[in-house]
């Protein structure tokens, strides 16, 4: 059966169509992703109309997209940008004025469909920067313990900038302030993991630019170890002025004014709770939420 599933971030909205097999596996997976800035101009906890129209345009395309590709279902779910907003429930009725349901998830659900989603090893701890939250996650006692924060790319963008450069007085600047949210992960110990996989765009990219690659490809990304010193060199070469910045094989446009700030967050947690390296994982919540749903 051909089934899809939309993701609404901080930063981008996409969408994965798959088969599910008998077995309940997921085969024949095609990703798509459009930028759409949900999360723009929402620090004071109100998202803005052109952000949703915009959001909401491309959630119904994809929509579309996934019923004329023959999917028998279709799921749409939201993260942090949407459930953090005192609006939610405008643009939930935006989208249901269209006929679609939208599932918002709390930190805890989007923590575990982004560990169920990514390939791991029993001890592993997972992590996934998104625009507007971090989330952490690992097996503990048999069970998954998971802890989202307020910490995410977009949310430094617009609080720092960054276009121009990262200097060094920048980059203290911004080391203070996610200095106390990232020791509050220690609640859940990621350091007893003796390992760390990386999902989503800020681990992606970081592959993708060790890799040189002028055209993404989630095979090739699939299962690249980044060690520490890696993710520190690559973090060194984002801190150039934006225009210098997309010059950079792997560095795509729609994220290269955030891409520094998301790598500026995995470098503090890895060096915070003891991780020498990171294995990139190219599957994460998009596919965690259909092996959810077919549980």
């Amino acid at each position: 059966m051909k089934q899809a599933v939309i993701d609404i971030g901080t930063n981008s909205t996409r969408l994965c169509l798959a088969e599910v097999t008998a077995d309940k596996s997921l085969a024949n997976i095609t990703k798509f992703l459009t930028t759409t800035r949900l999360g723009e101009g929402s620090a004071d906890g109100f998202l803005q109309p052109t952000p949703m129209e915009r959001t909401a345009n491309a959630v119904v395309s994809y929509h579309r997209q996934a019923e004329q590709c023959g999917a028998e279902k279709i799921y749409v779910y939201a993260t942090a940008a949407v459930r953090e907003a005192q609006n939610k429930h405008d643009f939930a009725q935006l989208l249901q004025n269209n006929g679609i349901k939208l599932d918002i998830l709390s930190g805890e659900q989007e923590a575990e469909i982004a560990y169920l989603g990514a390939v791991q090893g029993p001890d592993s701890a997972v992590i996934d920067i998104g625009g507007g939250s971090t989330e952490v996650m690992l097996k503990q006692n048999g069970k998954v313990c998971a802890l989202s924060q307020r910490l995410g790319a977009v949310r430094l963008f617009e609080r720092f900038d960054g276009r121009n450069g990262i200097s060094t007085s920048l980059l203290s600047e911004v080391r203070n302030y996610i200095s106390p949210t990232v020791e509050q992960y220690s609640a859940i110990h990621p350091e007893s993991a003796k390992s760390l996989v990386g999902v989503s765009g800020t681990a992606t990219t970081l592959a993708a630019m060790f890799l040189q690659l002028d055209k993404y490809s989630g095979q090739k990304v699939q299962n690249t170890r980044l060690t520490i010193d890696n993710v520190r060199a690559l973090m060194t070469d984002l801190f150039l002025p934006i225009d210098k910045r997309l010059l950079i094989p792997g560095v795509p446009e729609n994220r290269g004014d955030i891409i520094p700030f998301g790598c500026i967050i995995l470098e503090a947690i890895m060096t915070r709770y003891g991780f020498d390296s990171l294995r990139v994982s190219d599957t994460d919540s998009l596919e965690g939420y259909l092996m959810l749903k077919n549980t």
